[in-house]
C-alpha cells in the first residue's frame, strides 16, 4: 500500500511538472529554437530583448538550448543573455532544460560560457536529471565540470540513486518505469569511488526498481556501496 501511495504521489508531481509545454510564441524565441542564427542576430540588432520571456517565462535561450540549436545559442550568449535565468514554471536553467532534452553540445556551450553546474531547481539539479539517462555522456560531461553527486533532490533522490533506478518515475517524457542503466551507474562510481546511496526513501524506490528489472549488474556495482549507506 506505502509504495502505491508513494507512486501515485509522484505520478501527480510529474504531470505538474513536465519540462515545457508547447513551443515558442515569439519571433526571437522562435528563431532561436530553428537554429537559425542571422535571424536572432538581426532581432537582436532591432533591440528585441535577448531574455525576452513568454508566457510561460521561458527565454530564448532555453528554447534553443531544448532543441540543441548551439549556433543560435552562441548568437544569444554573444549578445548578454542570461545562462543562470529561470523559467518560471519549474525554476529550469537553460543548462537543464537542454540535460532534460538531452542535447550534449547545448550542454557543452553552457558550461563552456559558465552556466552553473550545480545550479539547481526545487526537485533536481543537472547531475540528476542526467542519471536518468542510459548514454552516461551529459552526466560525464556534467562531473567534468564539477558537478556534485551529493545533492539531492525529491524525496532525497541522488545521481547515484536515479541511475539505479533506471530513471523510473523521473520524467513523463521518458519511460516511466525505469530500466537497467550499467554504463550510468559505473560512470558515477568511477569519478567518485567512495559514492554511496543514502539511507532515503528515494534510494529504497530506486533499489526496488533494479531488482523488478533483474539489473544484476547494477546491483553488483552498487553492493559495496549499498553496504556503506550515509
Amino acid at each position: 500500500m506505502h509504495r502505491v501511495l508513494v507512486f501515485a504521489g509522484m505520478g501527480l508531481s510529474l504531470l505538474a511538472s513536465d519540462g515545457c509545454s508547447g513551443g515558442p510564441s515569439l519571433p526571437l524565441a522562435i528563431a532561436a529554437a530553428r537554429n537559425a542564427a542571422d535571424t536572432v542576430r538581426t532581432l537582436l540588432f532591432d533591440h528585441h530583448d535577448p531574455d525576452q520571456r513568454d508566457a510561460g517565462g521561458v527565454t530564448p535561450l532555453m528554447w534553443a538550448a531544448r532543441y540543441g540549436a548551439v549556433d543560435a545559442m552562441r548568437a544569444l550568449l554573444d549578445a548578454g543573455a542570461d545562462p543562470a535565468a529561470r523559467d518560471l514554471r519549474n525554476g529550469w536553467t537553460s543548462l537543464l532544460h537542454a540535460v532534460h532534452t538531452r542535447q550534449l553540445a547545448a550542454v557543452q556551450l553552457l558550461l563552456e560560457r559558465g552556466a552553473d553546474v550545480n545550479q539547481r531547481a526545487a526537485q533536481t539539479t543537472p547531475l540528476i536529471m542526467a542519471a536518468a539517462d542510459p548514454d552516461p555522456a551529459i552526466l560525464e560531461l556534467l562531473l567534468t565540470h564539477g558537478a556534485d553527486p551529493h545533492q539531492r533532490g525529491a524525496g532525497g533522490s541522488t545521481a547515484l540513486a536515479v541511475a539505479v533506478s533506471g530513471g523510473a518515475l523521473s520524467d513523463l517524457d521518458r519511460p516511466l518505469f525505469g530500466g537497467c542503466h550499467p554504463a550510468t551507474v559505473k560512470a558515477l562510481l568511477t569519478r567518485h569511488p567512495t559514492l554511496t546511496l543514502p539511507d532515503t526513501i528515494a534510494t529504497r524506490e530506486a533499489l526496488w526498481w533494479a531488482r523488478f528489472h533483474g539489473c544484476a549488474e547494477v546491483l553488483s556495482l552498487v553492493g559495496e556501496t549499498s553496504a556503506r549507506r550515509s
